[in-house]
């Protein structure tokens, strides 16, 4: 009698946390993710979770997804959203090219002093405005104009990043999925890099004890009561 084997795909656990200035698309994008709805009206983040499941050859993998505020105003909380992250996507609104002078200084500089070992993927959000009319005549007005892909895929290799990926909350609900994809590929070390990566970049691992929503809140009160406070 033949031993039957074990059909049910391994199942790897990893934990995405999203950065990037307010409104840049952070949101939009899980909630296309894990509601297949784009949200008709803005509302701020202070911090929330998403989960998704990808299917990936033999492997099933579970992302744990984190949207952070990009407000200043949590910028001592912030961090602990970092804690055994696989990945970090550091998102960009290409209609605003401020958001990406924020992604080469800001933003470089928090992922790197609180997880300097963990994988950067850059996103470019609101393709779709690329060649909206009335953003180009804003962007025309201040001597602007959109961030192309070029320029995006260059900011990647200049950031040390696993890879550029572009995607319209808005118009294409398959280039979300392409992100996240991407993303799931890179924390179990099947993608190919833009760069030369740390060697000291980690193999994808399992979710240790995480901060909730409720802890991370609370500290945020407590910032409020001891701003000389430092998150380590």
């Amino acid at each position: 009698m033949k031993e039957r084997r074990n059909t049910q795909p391994l199942v790897i656990r990893c934990k995405l946390v999203l950065v990037g200035d307010v409104q840049c698309g952070k949101t939009a994008m899980l909630q296309v993710l894990a509601k297949d709805c784009y949200p008709e009206t803005y509302v701020p983040t202070v911090f929330e979770n998403y989960t998704a499941c990808l299917e990936l050859e033999d492997q099933r993998v579970e992302l744990s997804l984190w949207d952070t505020s990009g407000s200043p105003y949590y910028d001592n909380v912030r961090p602990l959203c970092y804690s055994d992250s696989d990945a970090v996507l550091l998102c960009f609104d290409i209609s605003r090219p401020d958001t990406v002078e924020s992604g080469l200084k800001k933003w470089k500089a928090e992922i790197m002093d609180f997880c300097p070992n963990t994988r950067i993927l850059l996103v470019g959000c609101k393709i779709d405005l690329r060649t909206d009319v009335c953003t180009l005549m804003e962007l025309s007005n201040q001597k602007q104009t959109p961030i192309t892909q070029e320029q995006g895929s260059a900011m990647a290799k200049q950031l040390g990043a696993e890879a550029y990926l572009e995607c319209s909350a808005f118009t294409s609900e398959k280039s979300i999925h392409s992100v996240f994809r991407t993303a799931a590929l890179a924390c179990v070390n099947k993608l190919q890099p833009l760069a030369k990566s740390s060697p000291n970049r980690r193999l994808s691992k399992r979710l240790l004890h995480l901060p909730s929503r409720s802890e991370l809140l609370s500290s945020t009160f407590k910032k409020e009561k001891a701003k000389s406070c430092s998150v380590m």
